[in-house]
């Protein structure tokens, strides 16, 4: 292109720019219309919005604002009752869409980010929000309300409303009515009904005149003052209770003599007691045994105190003991316990009376049965055939049978001078009897031994009369020279005494195999093996302690096995076919008064001394008991018995407490039980090469199959 040319295009491109300067310049100077203006700030607005700028996020005082807005409260309605508010429990339901914070701040994109705070994230968290709840009580709006209203059925008032109700159940019937009514109650306490018939009719009094003369008024005040007693409420506390006489007798004497009113107290007075001795009830009935598979089991081989049956009598100064106590054999719950003399070592008045009573344990507040005498019950015995018997051996030589099915029975039979003529204390009644004749369907009365101070053992028999029918069928001898069994230094006699010629009987116990088979103890210390077809003869005789035999019984788990304890501090387990004892215990420098094998440890044993109740297992050791329990220290104890179950103890001491003890952390029984006993045994004997050797050429020592057999 030539110069001109270009010349010529740079002034029209001038021209043009000046031009559209003049335009411009006429129109700022012109006056703004408000159309022209809102379209200008319109367009400033939609310039201003889509500038990069404007893109940031929302600021916190937006966010604040969005919350404001109806239709984001609407998305944020939390379903829940006040009471779930009050208690905090659902609260954590309670978020938002973003966290705010409690102050405002400058929007983000005002101010100018700093070099640091350009690279690194935001540090602070943002805060959590709460909702302030505020409840406040509204007025009470009662929507509908129906007040109860009764009439009584046998008055006009009533049958009208009777027939109300019919006709309003007859409109509600029917297959075209749409409403539907349910018989429901909302939020009523159980009401208690009572008929009509119980409510007794308004008493009336009235004033009337009366004429009472001097003689009169003389008799009704003696009346009352014979009618007028006082009876021992709660220790010391006394009440008097006044009963008047109609016709000269007393109506509760005559009430309480009626069969029905004595057998409803006696239950009313089990139940009442239930209330306080359930706990030691269940444990008796071993109703919660021990856990097996429990963590914290220790062996700890307790005994727990269930009740304690207080003395007949509350003379403390009269020196009454328990002397024997014996279980139902039907029936583990009842128990006859005789109370009389046992030592006469204890400074006090020894009684001239003794008592018998038959308790529950259903109620072991008061006793079932009494049976007062005139002289010390020394032993009672049960019949295993007929458990209603009891056997009662008395302190003067006498023998009693009773019935204890009725309480206002005489005695079933009575012992004779004729048939027994000594009169020294009656100490122990066992009764004869054979497997055929316990638990079959015609049982009969067997007869019964009973031995004496005096050296006899006789044989009893009850026969139609009111009278027994008895002969001696032993009569001990003193033992002289030298005796098989453990040796002693035995003196011979200055002189003779024909008055001392028999030793005292203090035990007789039965052969769990062989029926006609029976063992007397006596206070020489000595065992005789005596049989019931050979009278006035002894088959085997032995020197078991130095001092006084007291006890003995047999192995549950071994027929040929018995312990034998005495005065002599020593518990001695003896072996059939072997002279000396296999294991001796020894422990307290204390006679040891009675001792019995558990019913359920072949390896357990429990002693009785002075002030102790002591449990040895021989599996742990033969030197010393593995627990001694005491209770009431400052009384002696006299003798126990093992419950049916053999988890429960009844121990009697001298001031006529009948403690009833329950096993507590105990070990389990073990499975095999003679293996437990024949290890336990050999254990024993490591020490003794020649014993081991004689107890091992014995052989099996059980019974046959490995049975148990238990017998009182």
């Amino acid at each position: 292109m030539s110069a001109l040319a270009t010349r010529t295009i740079n002034k029209l491109r001038k021209r043009r720019h000046e031009l559209f300067f003049n335009l411009l310049r006429k129109n700022m100077s012109r006056p703004l219309r408000k159309d022209y203006r809102t379209a200008d700030f319109e367009q400033l607005s939609r310039m201003i919005k889509e500038h990069p700028v404007m893109k940031a996020p929302e600021t916190e005082q937006q966010q604040l604002q969005k919350l404001r807005t109806p239709e984001y409260r609407t998305k944020c309605v939390m379903r829940a009752s006040l009471d779930d508010i009050a208690l905090g429990i659902n609260l954590y339901k309670l978020q938002l869409d973003k966290p705010m914070s409690p102050t405002l701040e400058e929007p983000n994109y005002l101010k100018e980010p700093a070099a640091s705070a350009r690279s690194a994230p935001s540090a602070r968290p943002p805060s959590t929000p709460f909702i302030k709840v505020l409840l406040r009580k509204t007025p009470i709006m009662v929507l509908f309300e129906r007040r109860s209203m009764t009439a009584l059925a046998d008055t006009d008032e009533g049958r009208q409303v009777m027939e109300d109700n019919l006709k309003y159940e007859e409109l509600l019937s029917g297959i075209d009515k749409t409403r539907r009514t349910v018989d429901a109650d909302t939020q009523t306490m159980t009401a208690l009904m009572k008929s009509r018939l119980v409510n007794t009719e308004r008493l009336t009094t009235g004033q009337m005149g009366s004429y009472v003369s001097n003689f009169e008024m003389y008799d009704t005040y003696t009346d009352l003052e014979k009618s007028t007693t006082s009876v021992q409420v709660q220790g010391e506390k006394k009440m008097e209770i006044t009963t008047y006489h109609v016709g000269g007798v007393d109506q509760f004497v005559a009430i309480n003599s009626l069969p029905g009113f004595r057998l409803a107290l006696m239950l009313t007075m089990r139940i009442l007691a239930s209330n306080v001795f359930e706990p030691q009830q269940r444990r008796y009935r071993n109703m919660a045994l021990p856990d097996p598979l429990a963590e914290d089991v220790k062996f700890k081989y307790r005994l727990g105190l269930l009740w304690r049956l207080s003395p007949p009598s509350s003379n403390r100064k009269v020196h009454q003991a328990v002397s024997d106590v014996s279980f139902c054999p039907s029936n583990g719950d009842i128990m006859a316990v005789a109370y009389g003399v046992y030592s006469h070592g204890k400074v006090g008045k020894l009684p001239r009376c003794g008592w018998v009573y038959v308790w529950n344990i259903k109620n072991p507040v008061n006793p079932e049965r009494r049976y007062n005498y005139q002289v010390p019950v020394v032993t009672v015995e049960f019949s295993p055939t007929q458990p209603q018997l009891l056997a009662i051996g008395l302190h003067n030589g006498g023998v009693e049978v009773r019935d204890i099915s009725s309480q206002d029975l005489p005695p079933l039979a009575i012992s004779q001078r004729s048939s027994s003529p000594h009169f020294e204390p009656v100490t122990a009644i066992k009764w004869i009897y054979f497997e055929g004749d316990v638990g079959s369907r015609n049982p009969h009365i067997t007869p019964f031994l009973a031995t004496s101070q005096a050296g006899a053992v006789t044989k009893y028999r009850l026969i139609n009369s009111p009278n027994m029918l008895g002969f001696e069928q032993q009569r001990l001898q003193r033992a002289e020279g030298e005796l098989e069994g453990i040796p002693i230094e035995r003196q011979p006699p200055a002189a003779s005494l024909l008055a001392n010629r028999n030793p005292q009987c203090l035990e007789i116990v039965l052969d769990p195999v062989q029926a006609d088979i029976y063992y007397v103890l006596t206070d020489e210390g000595t065992l005789y093996k005596c049989s019931t077809n050979y009278p006035l003869q002894h088959l085997e005789l032995r020197q078991v302690h130095d001092g006084p035999a007291a006890c003995m019984e047999f192995s549950p788990w071994s027929p040929r096995m018995y312990l034998t304890c005495g005065s002599d501090w020593c518990i001695r387990i003896w072996l059939a076919g072997i002279l000396l004892p296999i294991v001796t215990l020894q422990h307290h420098l204390s006679p040891v008064h009675c001792a019995r094998w558990s019913r359920t440890h072949s390896t357990i044993l429990v002693s009785l001394s002075r002030s102790t109740v002591d449990i040895w297992d021989l599996r742990n050791s033969t030197m010393k008991p593995v627990s001694s329990t005491v209770i009431d220290a400052d009384i002696f104890y006299t003798t126990f018995k093992f419950t049916h179950c053999g988890r429960s103890l009844a121990v009697g001491n001298e001031a006529g407490n009948l403690l009833m003890l329950s096993f507590e952390d105990m070990p389990f029984p073990p499975h095999f039980q003679y293996k437990q006993l024949k290890r336990a045994i050999f254990k024993a004997l490591s020490m003794q090469p020649d014993l081991r050797k004689q107890v091992k050429s014995v052989g099996y020592f059980g019974y046959p199959g490995g049975k148990k057999q238990t017998r009182a």
